[in-house]
């Protein structure tokens, strides 16, 4: 007979596993920008907009929807950081303000400007799938009130700020009763949706020199030149490929960039956040002090250094970096990473990004211990062994993870873009099979003892950006596709995204459509629906009546979800 300690450990340990598959979810709970956009530094742009770093919209004026510039090669040094296409259809955008050698007379020019904006969402979560639904809100309200304000001193320095105060509710809660059938819960507190104050950036970017700038505080740095995603970032949040555009926080660090005629060199240490109260951070690089219980005293870190280089009107990016528990398992890291873009006829633009590492900080089971309880308590619990764990952090194999894709311009800067994207430490059929069949097993455990879901699973690098869309490539080869027709009628813009996973053709397709109906005001519709995927190509649990065919979207909670956002700028 198994013991209650048994079954608390194995509960434990596979319960690590079911929040691995949580991250490809549809973060409802934690979502902040709604369908708007808001652009690189200092500028307010509406939906489908991305304006270079450092530009900031006048005061009241805002951007049209969809708006930007046609294609051609990012020439400028400077904007190394930019062979990043940031938007469905980007301008090449700077990594820094220019900064004029010499200013006759200082001036400071103060520039204000932010948004307020409410959605609504309504969503239907299966209480039959994988992922447990009870703290899935079926109805959600968020409303973000944000500022941002811009000091510009003669070109000289600058500081820049973005700030947002989030407020969120939700209702309607189900979860699954004891012959499968549907239950009402309970509104109840959900941590995810508690309000927040959301740093998004806060930075010093100064002149220190004809050509040496430094950045300190809280920056996005616009590393790798995918559109939907960045396998060669490792120092942002992830990307939510859902809306490239979605405004996205940086991480803490401290930036010395050297641009010169066709070179740049950028050297970057960034600090992972590892306690935050309401948003806000409380702990950079080491636990703080006044926890009664840290989890660790190692430095959580990431040093980075990038050369970049304009060959053959190609920009081509070579980036290494060193970690060390920073956003990932991973233990004193070296990792190397390259990204070029080119434009061809004006038109098409063709992008790659690469990134090599030794070993994964991926969760994966053990065969014999997710066979059944019997098996697992044998085989792994009682010989101390975890049934999942991360197995592979210093596993000398070389893996691989590359993105290549093609983006065509063509109309009033409407553009479609087809990305192919290899995890090459993503599990492969029969690691996938021993997962699901973990998850499978945890949620046959007894129902007394609680499953803690986020056991042992890292956080992004600020573990309190939010986001409408959480990607984690579960598996190995996926299709991004993304098109954009802004300008549509004068005052529309079309945004259509499908993530298609290759493996077993489940994925999730976002549609969107945003109106500009004020010139300060966007009023924005879309919807989130999964993809099912083929049956034959799923993992198979149970057998007879209670037979199961699992894909990779199909795990998780939500089947639909569709929201109404309203964005007014200031």
């Amino acid at each position: 007979m198994p013991t209650c300690f048994h079954i608390l450990a194995l509960r434990i340990a596979l319960g690590a596993a079911a929040a691995t598959v949580a991250g490809s979810a549809i973060a409802q709970q934690r979502s902040v920008a709604a369908a708007g956009t808001v652009a690189a530094a200092g500028t307010v742009a509406a939906a489908g907009t991305v304006a270079a770093a450092g530009t900031v919209a006048a005061a009241g004026s805002v951007a049209p929807a969809g708006t930007a510039a046609p294609l051609a090669p990012d020439t400028s040094p400077a904007g190394a950081d930019a062979a990043t296409p940031e938007s469905a259809a980007p301008a090449p955008a700077q990594s820094s303000p220019e900064l004029p050698d010499s200013v006759s007379e200082p001036q400071l020019k103060v520039r204000v400007s932010g948004f307020l904006d409410t959605r609504w969402s309504g969503a239907y979560a299966s209480v039959a799938h994988m992922l447990p639904a009870n703290d899935t809100p079926h109805l959600h309200n968020l409303t973000e009130a944000n500022a941002q304000l811009k000091l510009d001193w003669a070109g000289r320095a600058q500081v820049f700020a973005d700030v947002s105060f989030v407020w969120q509710r939700g209702w309607m809660f189900w979860r699954s009763g004891p012959d499968g059938a549907r239950l009402r819960l309970a509104d109840h507190d959900v941590p995810a949706l508690h309000p927040a104050a959301i740093v998004a950036e806060a930075y010093l970017l100064a002149a220190l020199g004809e050509r040496l700038n430094l950045t300190l505080g809280k920056k996005r740095v616009l590393w790798g030149s995918g559109m939907a995603w960045n396998p060669s970032d490792l120092l942002n949040p992830p990307k939510d490929p859902t809306d490239p555009t979605l405004q996205r926080a940086g991480p803490w660090l401290l930036r010395l960039e050297l641009p010169l005629d066709t070179w740049t060199l950028s050297l970057v240490g960034a600090a992972k956040t590892t306690q935050q109260y309401g948003g806000l951070p409380a702990g950079l690089v080491t636990y703080p002090d006044f926890m009664a219980q840290k989890p660790d005293t190692a430095a959580h870190y990431t040093l980075a250094a990038r050369v970049y280089h304009l060959v053959a009107d190609a920009d081509v990016n070579a980036m290494v970096y060193f970690s060390n528990l920073y956003n990932d398992a991973f233990q004193d890291k070296l990792r190397a990473a390259v990204s070029m873009s080119r434009v061809f006829w004006d038109s098409v633009e063709v992008h790659a990004e690469l990134v090599s590492q030794q070993g994964s900080a991926r969760l994966y089971a053990e065969a014999d211990c997710v066979t059944d309880l019997s098996a697992a308590l044998a085989n792994c619990v009682a010989v101390g062994k975890s049934p999942v764990g991360y197995t592979k952090v210093t596993d000398p194999d070389l893996r691989l993870k590359a993105l290549a894709g093609v983006r065509y311009q063509f109309g009033e800067n409407a553009a479609i873009s087809a990305e192919y994207l290899y995890h090459g430490d993503g599990l492969n059929a029969y690691q996938f099979t021993n997962l699901v069949r973990g998850m499978n097993l945890a949620r046959s455990l007894p129902a007394s003892t609680p499953l803690p879901f986020a056991l042992g699973v890292p956080t992004a690098a600020d573990p309190g950006t939010p986001q409408k869309f959480a990607f984690e490539p579960f598996r190995r080869h996926y299709l991004l596709l993304t098109y954009i027709h802004p300008q549509l009628r004068d005052d529309f813009t079309i945004n259509l995204v499908m993530i298609l996973g290759l493996a077993d053709f489940s994925g999730q397709i976002a549609p969107q459509l945003t109106w500009s109906a004020k010139e300060w005001l966007n009023v924005t519709a879309g919807a989130f629906v999964t993809l099912p995927g083929v049956t034959s190509y799923a993992v198979q649990t149970g057998s007879g009546a209670t037979a199961q065919s699992w894909t990779e979207y199909a795990l998780q909670p939500s089947m639909a979800r569709a929201f109404l956002s309203a964005r007014a700028f200031f």
